[in-house]
């Protein structure tokens, strides 16, 4: 059995992987905005001015800590970016501070395949954020010796996902506006295509890690099938459960990304890779949905 912190344990990944680190049998305990535990404050994970941390996690004592907390909205982050910049950031340099003072074993960061935009690097703020913290995983291992590992997620989706939730893909929006008996919308015209992951293998992703034996010197590894999908195709598996339903197209977000799809080699080679494919996935989603509209 390991101790282990889990940042952002209520949020939409945080909720169900600590769980999962319970099922296994180890001590999970979380640390979350949600419930009054700020990472940025004296009383979540920050280093106080004479150098001590709250002993509720000091004592705690953990071996693995999960940094999942974070503002992952990127509109958000475009109309907050100093906001954000201290949520998503200055967090991370905290939470990698406490694990480093504590002597965990293993830092494990949830990253966001937005860092690589269309090839060329971040497009907005949020992105941009989340590979600073990147580069300053992979320095605290390096310059302190602490094993760290990030995990880049591809866009995370489920059956059961929240279409208001900062996570929320066209997935859930669209299983949402057909309960509500709404029309579904399109960003631009379709095309873009994008690797899912379901967050059944996020959560999978992030055990594996854990439970790695080897050290991985603050390496990074993408999260997702190695596959992608339009909205246009996951239009029309829509279209198989619900045949008379319509949609329309609305002006693309700016920045838009055209495509993304994990390099999956990495972990594979490791010994990790995803169970969930796409097509069962998504067809998952409106079958539980048709199901229970029924």
């Amino acid at each position: 059995m390991s101790r282990c912190i889990v940042t952002g344990h209520m949020g939409y990944i945080g909720s169900r992987l600590i769980e999962e680190l319970k099922s296994l049998g180890h001590d999970a305990v979380g640390v979350d905005i949600k419930d009054g535990k700020n990472i940025n404050s004296y009383e979540g994970l920050k280093e106080a001015d004479d150098g001590c941390f709250h002993p509720r996690w000091f004592n705690f004592k953990p071996d693995y800590v999960f940094h999942l907390a974070c503002f992952p909205r990127v509109g958000y982050s475009i109309e907050n970016p100093v906001q954000t910049m201290s949520n998503n950031v200055i967090a991370g340099s905290n939470v990698l501070n406490f694990a480093r003072k504590v002597g965990a074993k293993r830092v494990i960061y949830s990253s966001s395949s937005s860092v690589v935009g269309n090839g060329s690097g971040p497009t907005n703020p949020y992105a941009l954020q989340k590979l600073t913290t990147e580069i300053e995983t992979r320095l605290y291992s390096e310059i302190y010796g602490i094993d760290t590992v990030s995990l880049r997620y591809f866009n995370v989706y489920s059956e059961d996902q929240a279409a208001d939730g900062p996570y929320a893909t066209a997935v859930s929006n669209w299983m949402n506006y057909i309960r509500k008996n709404k029309t579904p919308f399109i960003t631009g015209d379709g095309t873009q295509r994008r690797d899912m992951l379901h967050v059944d293998d996020a959560v999978s992703a992030n055990v594996f890690a854990m439970n790695y034996k080897d050290s991985f010197h603050g390496r990074t590894f993408d999260v997702g099938t190695g596959q992608n999908i339009s909205l246009n195709e996951i239009k029309n598996i829509v279209k198989e459960y619900f045949n008379d339903i319509k949609f329309v197209n609305v002006k693309p977000r700016p920045n838009e990304v055209s495509t993304t799809i994990a390099s999956t080699k990495e972990l594979a080679a490791l010994g990790w890779k995803t169970k969930i494919s796409i097509n069962e996935g998504i067809h998952n989603c409106f079958k539980e949905l048709k199901n229970e509209l029924s």
